[in-house]
């Protein structure tokens, strides 16, 4: 009784958590303005099906003990295109929220965006090397 429990609150927990992840990517339209920006609309298809592969198998990798053996060349560009997407959920929420033209106009720096963007990325880059060398 207790794991039919267990699997019914494990079904229901992951419904709920899939639907709001798929809420906040078509809230945010990632994929028709991955579409326009690359200028590649014949691919939207594409990318929904990446989308929904790369969710399928990266869950199913996460209830298994899958694990790929492959050397380090093959790890950073994972770790590459990994880096991408979690960039474009970043720019997506920020472009619907428009934090950085509030954040400009507030601050008056309007000559100066080009170095906000830069103190983002640096930002970005160091937090993530400083959490793969330190912890």
């Amino acid at each position: 009784m207790n794991i039919l429990l267990l699997v019914i609150v494990g079904f229901a927990s992951g419904t709920i958590v899939g639907s709001g992840i798929v809420a906040l990517i078509t809230l945010l339209d990632i994929v028709p303005r991955l579409a326009q920006l690359t200028k590649t609309y014949s691919k939207i298809r594409t990318y929904e099906n990446a989308i929904i592969l790369g969710a399928t198998f990266g869950s199913i990798a996460s209830i298994t003990d899958f694990s790929v053996k492959a050397n380090s060349v093959f790890t950073v560009i994972i770790g590459f295109y990994m880096g991408i997407f979690v960039g474009l959920l970043a720019a997506a929420i920020a472009e619907v929220v428009n934090v950085i033209p509030i954040i400009v106009r507030r601050n008056k720096i309007e000559g100066y965006v080009i170095y906000v963007l830069f103190a983002l990325i640096a930002g970005k880059i160091i937090g993530t090397y400083v959490s793969l060398f330190f912890f």
